[in-house]
């Protein structure tokens, strides 16, 4: 798959994406409550959708400056990145103080304009880990339906080739 990015409408469709993205956007789409914006955390049942749940994130919208706080991090996300940052600071862990697409990203999602998807390169793993890409999509969330409050993310990583992959692809 080549490189993709968008930050996209709400009742947009998505561009071709691994089914679990697919799933977890038709998930939250179909709870959406009539004449709402956006789900609530509280129309989001975790046991509908229990296969999702290691790499699904939620971050806690701050206003005034723009600041995300993990709520929740799924297992498989804590087992890559080596750590639990449940009840940190997003902007804590960044590498950098410079605004980055991850952060343009998060603040668009909460300012209510819209989802993002994007597919690439992992964008917070270290490099040396054993994933070639991944995709992701954030996702509003909405007490009231209307302000946003939490961010859904959630990403599939495609791991690299083994060593075997590529003798196997050399020999041919």
């Amino acid at each position: 798959m080549e490189p993709f990015e968008c930050s996209m409408a709400l009742d947009a469709e998505l561009p071709p994406c691994d089914e679990r993205i697919a799933q977890l956007h038709r998930y939250w789409r179909a709870i959406r409550p009539e004449g709402s914006l956006f789900p609530g955390r509280q129309h989001f049942d975790p046991a509908a959708v229990p296969h999702l749940l290691p790499t699904i994130r939620l971050y806690d919208v701050h206003r005034d400056p723009w600041r995300f706080r993990y709520r929740l991090m799924g297992t498989e996300l804590v087992r890559l990145i080596g750590r639990d940052p449940t009840g940190t600071w997003y902007h804590d862990h960044r590498p950098t103080q410079q605004p980055t697409q991850s952060d343009r990203d998060l603040v668009f999602v909460a300012e209510g304009r819209g989802i993002c998807y994007r597919r690439g390169f992992p964008l917070q793993i270290a490099t040396g880990k054993e994933h070639l890409s991944s995709e992701r999509i954030l996702l509003p969330l909405a007490r009231d339906g209307r302000v946003v409050d939490m961010v859904l993310g959630f990403t599939v990583h495609h791991p690299a080739p083994t060593p075997a992959y590529h003798k196997r692809a050399a020999a041919v």
